[in-house]
C-alpha cells in the first residue's frame, strides 16, 4: 500500500501521516512512496498501541518533553523571520531605497581598505588614497596612459594604483530589491484568510513527444491539431475540473520560458510533468528539462507517452531516466511514473489524480481576499485593443476597475478575459486570465501588483525609470570561480552548481565522475546537467537561473551563447585538458585559484568556401560573423562547436593584399598554419591570452 493510501485507513491527511512516519523514525517517505512490512507494524502499534510498561512510558514522556522543546524552538524562528519580513500597506507609496551608492575607507588590521560602490573618477579614488591627483595622473602618463582628474576607472587600474600605495580596494555589490519589497507592495497574511488553492502544473519535455497533445487531451480540445508541427504557437495557462478541485496547467513552447521567468525572479510552478515518449526514451532535451526542473526544486511527476506506439518500453524510459536521479516509486524511489497514450486518451485519470496527490502535500495556500498579484505569463500589442498581458493571478482577486502596476507599465483594468475566451469580472487565485489596460506592454515574468490609485502607479513607474540604469550597473553578479577563491566566506556558498558540456558521452563522464570527487566539508559540488555537445543558449539560461559556473570540454559556445553568457554575467571555462578544469575547480574549493592568465574572446569567421593552392596548401574564402578578427590573433577550428585545432593564421588577406585585421560584415581569405584539414562550414574562432596583474588583494 501507498503511504496515501494508508492515510486514508486511518483518515489522516498525506502531511499529518508523514510527521507520524517521522516521529516513528521512517524517514524519506512521499505520499506515493510504500511501506515494507516491518514499517507497517510499527505504524499498526502505533494506531492499535500495547499496553507499555512503566519504564516506556517514562521514555515517551521523556521524548514528548523534548519533541516540544523543539517545536518550541522551531515556532520561535519562524516567529523571528516573519517579525523581519516587510509589512508594507498598499495604501500610500513609501519605498524603501538599496543603500546609498557612498563609497568610504576604512582601516582594517593597518591597511587602508578603500570600498567601492559603482564607478569612481580617478580624481575622487585619489582623494580616498589620500595622494594629489597629479602625482598619479604623471604616474599613469609615463606609463603610456592618458587620464584626467574626471576620467571613471575600472577595477583593474583601481587595484594596480591601490597597490603602489599600500591600500586595497573591495568592489561593493548592490543587490537589486524585489520588486515588491522595494516598493512594499507585499502584504503579510493572516492564517485564518488563508484558503487552499489550485496548484500551477508547467509541462515539459522533448520536442515531438506529445507535450500540447497531452494538454489537449487533458482539457478535451482539439488545439494540438490547428498548430503548425505540434509547435506550441501561444503562451498561455488553461484550467480543468477533476474530482470538485481545479489544476492549472501552463503551455509553454518549453523549458526556456520557465527558465527565464525564474531567472527573473518569477517562481510560477508548482509542479512540473515531464512527458518521455516510451518509443524514443529519453532524449538531449529531456535531460535539459530534468535539469531545470530540478533547479528550480519543483516536484517532478513522469507521463510516459505513445504506450501505444510500436517499439513503446516503458521499462527503457525508466531506466534511462535513474541515470539522471529520477527513480520510480515501485523501485523504491519517489518519483510517480504515469503511462498514458495521449493520442487515446489512455490513463488520464492516472495522470490528474498524482497531481492532486501531490498538490495536497504540498499544501498550496493563498488569501483571496487581498489585493491580487500575479506574473505576467506573455504580453503582447494588439492592434484592436492595445497591449494585452497573459496573467497568471498567485494572490488575491483581480477585479475590472483595478489600477495595476507591473515592472515599467502600469494602468487600469478594463477588461478580463478567462481561458475559455470569457469576459469576467474577477480572476482570483491560482487562475489564469488575459488583461487589457496597461499603458504599454509588460515584460514576460514582471510580477503585477495592484495599488491603492493611478498615481501611486505612476510614482512607481517614474522611480523604476530612473534608476533603471543604475540597477542594471549594480545588478547582482553570478558566482565565479575568482569570486568562490577569495570571498567563499563572506558569500556563504554552500554548494557550488555547475553545467557540464563536453564532445562526447565519455568525455562527461569522465568529467563528471572527477568533479564529484571534489566536494569539501564547506562546498559541496552540485552538478546539476552533464551532457555532450556544444554550450547552448539553453544553458546560460540554466545557469542564470540557478547561479551555476559552465565547463566544457573540447567543446564551445555558440556565438548567440557567448553573448548571452556576457550579458547575464554567467562564467563559462572551456579546456581541452580534462585535469586543467577539474584542478581549477580543486584550487576554486580550497581558496587557492590564482589566476595570472585570462582569454579574451575577439571574433569568429566562417569559411564558405575551400581553394587548393599548390606548395601553399588549402586557403579559405571567408565570412566573419562576429568581432574581429587580427592576423597574429591566436585561433582554433571549430566543427559543429567541437574543437578540432588550436594554433595561429599563417595569412590573413582581404582580396589580394594582406590584412592586419578584420571585422564583422567583411569577407576575407585566410590560411591556418601547420592545419590543412579545414573543411566548409568550419567556425575560426579567434582570441588573445591577456595576462593579470597581481595584486595585493591576491597575494593576502
Amino acid at each position: 500500500m501507498r503511504v496515501h493510501e494508508i492515510a486514508k485507513k486511518y483518515e489522516k491527511t498525506s502531511k499529518e501521516f508523514l510527521e507520524i512516519l517521522s516521529e516513528l523514525g521512517i524517514e524519506g517517505k512521499k505520499s506515493v512512496s510504500g511501506l515494507n512490512e516491518d514499517e507497517m507494524v510499527k505504524v499498526e502499534n502505533f494506531f492499535n498501541p500495547k499496553e507499555e510498561s512503566t519504564e516506556e512510558k517514562k521514555d515517551k514522556k521523556k521524548k514528548k518533553k523534548k519533541g516540544t522543546k523543539v517545536k518550541e524552538k522551531k515556532e520561535k524562528v519562524v516567529k523571528e523571520k516573519k517579525e523581519k519580513k516587510k509589512k508594507g500597506k498598499r495604501n500610500e507609496f513609501t519605498m524603501n531605497s538599496t543603500e546609498e551608492l557612498e563609497d568610504e575607507v576604512v582601516e582594517e588590521d593597518g591597511v587602508k581598505m578603500i570600498k567601492i560602490r559603482g564607478e569612481i573618477t580617478l580624481g575622487n579614488f585619489a582623494e580616498k588614497l589620500g595622494v594629489n591627483v597629479s602625482e598619479i595622473i604623471k604616474k599613469l602618463f609615463l606609463k603610456g596612459q592618458m587620464l584626467t582628474i574626471n576620467s571613471v576607472i575600472d577595477m583593474e587600474l583601481a587595484e594596480e594604483l591601490a597597490d603602489d600605495y599600500d591600500a586595497m580596494v573591495e568592489q561593493e555589490e548592490i543587490e537589486e530589491m524585489a520588486f515588491g519589497e522595494k516598493f512594499n507592495l507585499e502584504i503579510e497574511d493572516k492564517e485564518k484568510d488563508l484558503v487552499e488553492r489550485a496548484p500551477i502544473i508547467t509541462i515539459m519535455g522533448h520536442v515531438d513527444h506529445g507535450k500540447t497533445s497531452l494538454l489537449d487531451a487533458i482539457r478535451e480540445a482539439n488545439v494540438a491539431d490547428g498548430e503548425a508541427g505540434g509547435i506550441t504557437q501561444k503562451i498561455g495557462a488553461y484550467q480543468i475540473e477533476k474530482n470538485g478541485k481545479l489544476i492549472s496547467f501552463v503551455d509553454t513552447p518549453g523549458h526556456e520560458a520557465f527558465t527565464e521567468m525564474r531567472a527573473r525572479g518569477a517562481q510560477v510552478t508548482d509542479i512540473a510533468i515531464l512527458v518521455v515518449a516510451a518509443d524514443d526514451g529519453v532524449m538531449p532535451q529531456t535531460v535539459e528539462a530534468v535539469a531545470h526542473a530540478k533547479s528550480a526544486n519543483v516536484p517532478i511527476i513522469i507521463a510516459v507517452n505513445k504506450i501505444d506506439k510500436d517499439g513503446a518500453d516503458s521499462a527503457r524510459v525508466k531506466n534511462e531516466l535513474m541515470e539522471h536521479g529520477l527513480v520510480p516509486v515501485e523501485w523504491g524511489g519517489d518519483v510517480e511514473f504515469v503511462e498514458i497514450s495521449a493520442k487515446f486518451g489512455t490513463n488520464l485519470e492516472g495522470i490528474l489524480d498524482t497531481i492532486l496527490i501531490t498538490a495536497e502535500m504540498l499544501e498550496l495556500k493563498g488569501n483571496p481576499k487581498k489585493r491580487a498579484k500575479g506574473v505576467v505569463m506573455e504580453s503582447r500589442l494588439d492592434p484592436k485593443v492595445g497591449p494585452v498581458a497573459d496573467l497568471l493571478v498567485q494572490e488575491g482577486s483581480l477585479k475590472i476597475g483595478d489600477i495595476i502596476v507591473a515592472g515599467e507599465a502600469y494602468g487600469k483594468v478594463r477588461a478580463l478575459v478567462n481561458d475559455k475566451g470569457e469576459k469576467i469580472l474577477n480572476a482570483t487565485l491560482s487562475q489564469p486570465a488575459e488583461v487589457i489596460g496597461f499603458n504599454t506592454v509588460p515584460e514576460a515574468g514582471d510580477v503585477m501588483y495592484v495599488v491603492q490609485n493611478e498615481q501611486h502607479a505612476r510614482r512607481i513607474v517614474e522611480e523604476v525609470e530612473k534608476n533603471r540604469k543604475l540597477n542594471n550597473q549594480n545588478k547582482k553578479k553570478h558566482i565565479s570561480l575568482e569570486v568562490l577563491s577569495q570571498h567563499m566566506d563572506e558569500i556563504n556558498l554552500k554548494e557550488l552548481n555547475l553545467i557540464i558540456r563536453a564532445d562526447s558521452k565519455g568525455s562527461v563522464q569522465a568529467l563528471k565522475e572527477s568533479l564529484n570527487k571534489l566536494s569539501t566539508s564547506e562546498v559541496a559540488v552540485n552538478i546539476i546537467q552533464a551532457t555532450s555537445g556544444a554550450i547552448s543558449e539553453s544553458d546560460i539560461r540554466l545557469a542564470e537561473a540557478s547561479n551555476a559556473i559552465i565547463l566544457g570540454f573540447n567543446v564551445r559556445p555558440t556565438t548567440k551563447a557567448m553573448r548571452n553568457a556576457d550579458k547575464a554575467g554567467v562564467e563559462i571555462r572551456t579546456s581541452s585538458i580534462i585535469y586543467q578544469i577539474v584542478e581549477d575547480i580543486e584550487k576554486a574549493l580550497s581558496g587557492m585559484l590564482d589566476p595570472e592568465y585570462k582569454e579574451v574572446y575577439l571574433g569568429r569567421i566562417e569559411i564558405k568556401k575551400i581553394f587548393k593552392v599548390s606548395k601553399i596548401g588549402n586557403i579559405a574564402g571567408c565570412y566573419v560573423e562576429d568581432g574581429k578578427v587580427y592576423a597574429d590573433s591566436k585561433i582554433r577550428i571549430l566543427r559543429n562547436s567541437v574543437v578540432v585545432y588550436d594554433g595561429e593564421l599563417a595569412s590573413l588577406k582581404r582580396y589580394q593584399d594582406d590584412a592586419k585585421e578584420v571585422i564583422v560584415g567583411q569577407e576575407c581569405g585566410l590560411n591556418i598554419k601547420n592545419f590543412n584539414d579545414i573543411k566548409e562550414g568550419d567556425i575560426v574562432e579567434a582570441y588573445k591570452i591577456d595576462e593579470i596583474q597581481r595584486t595585493l588583494k591576491d597575494v593576502k
